[in-house]
């Protein structure tokens, strides 16, 4: 049985890197946290999860304007995967911490198996699944 299961309407990002050993976060970055952390904050538990969790998600990445229709068509298919930035890994981070952030665990250290994946999609998205470690089996 599935903890949580819900999709975000918003742009998947990633957390930003960090930069000669200063942790700088633009405008931009910001922003897309604070727009996760808003739409998160309304899916989030009465109390935070305890346990070991699983984590899944998809991030469906917009289609860029400058592809044709043939090319859209096939990516919608999954026939041309999401090989841009942003990486996969940095996606996963953003969104472990927004969780974090907005009470959905006590610490993202009790994630103790992620299963993600990012894909082109119509219409940006994140697509999240949080199961307890008993329920993932």
């Amino acid at each position: 049985m599935t903890v949580l299961r819900f999709t975000l309407s918003c742009t998947p990002t990633a957390q930003a890197r960090v930069r000669h050993s200063v942790a700088y976060k633009s405008a931009g970055q910001k922003s897309a946290e604070a727009v996760l952390d808003d739409l998160l904050s309304a899916r989030a538990p009465k109390k935070p999860l305890e346990g070991p969790l699983v984590l899944e998600f998809v991030a469906g990445m917009p289609i860029p304007a400058s592809f044709s229709k043939k090319q859209r068509e096939a990516m919608l298919r999954g026939e041309i995967a999401h090989t841009k930035k942003p990486d996969l890994d940095n996606m996963a981070k953003q969104l472990k911490d927004a969780m974090s952030r907005t009470g959905f665990w006590g610490d993202d250290r009790q994630v103790v198996s992620l299963r993600c994946s990012k894909c082109y999609a119509a219409v940006p998205h994140w697509e999240v699944a949080v199961y307890t470690q008993e329920e993932a089996q």
